[in-house]
């Protein structure tokens, strides 16, 4: 049987990614102590505890333990997943899924003329990316709305409470980006 060596992988991650015990302890959570003991092999991690490094250093689990990642994903237009919502009037479809610990979520968002995200604000944990492909959009970020045109873009961190409204008379086609 193989042994997996976690502890090498984390330093070695750790270290390409310039960050000492320390700043991966602030990150992640985990004694800068118990962290030395994992990369040492004389400990060994919880999967809790390791999800939180891994987190920290942006790699996942499966990543961690060795094994072998899909490379990645290809989705044919006709084969995008539909994603559940409520909000009526706008279809939500998943560009790439699938990819074990997934560092952001494309979706492509079709809505109809008219349609709003609701009257209550909302926001992700993750940074948010739009682009506008077709029609536009008014995005009201915690107050202020910001007017969107085909080919305009909007980046915005994460927990930042926003909504959004078709602004166009056709459908509005925009791409988001979600940090996981």
């Amino acid at each position: 049987m193989e042994t997996i060596n976690v502890g090498k992988n984390i330093k070695s991650i750790r270290k390409m990614k310039g960050l000492t015990l320390q700043e991966l302890a602030e990150k992640s959570g985990v004694s800068a102590t118990a962290i030395s003991a994992i990369e040492r092999n004389v400990s060994s991690p919880t999967v809790t505890t390791l999800t939180a490094i891994g987190q920290a250093i942006g790699e996942s689990l499966s990543f961690l333990l060795g094994e072998s990642e899909i490379a990645y994903i290809l989705t044919r237009s006709e084969h995008r997943v539909r994603l559940a919502s409520e909000i009526r009037n706008a279809d939500f479809l998943s560009l790439a899924s699938g990819i074990p610990g997934q560092r952001f979520k494309p979706m492509l968002s079709v809505l109809k003329p008219g349609t709003t995200s609701g009257e209550d604000y909302f926001s992700s944990r993750g940074d948010e990316f739009f682009l506008v492909l077709k029609g536009t959009l008014d995005v009201d970020l915690n107050g202020e709305t910001i007017r969107i045109e085909e080919g305009d873009s909007l980046y915005f961190r994460g927990n930042t409470p926003y909504r959004w409204r078709n602004a166009a008379d056709l459908e509005t086609h925009f791409l988001i980006v979600t940090a996981a």
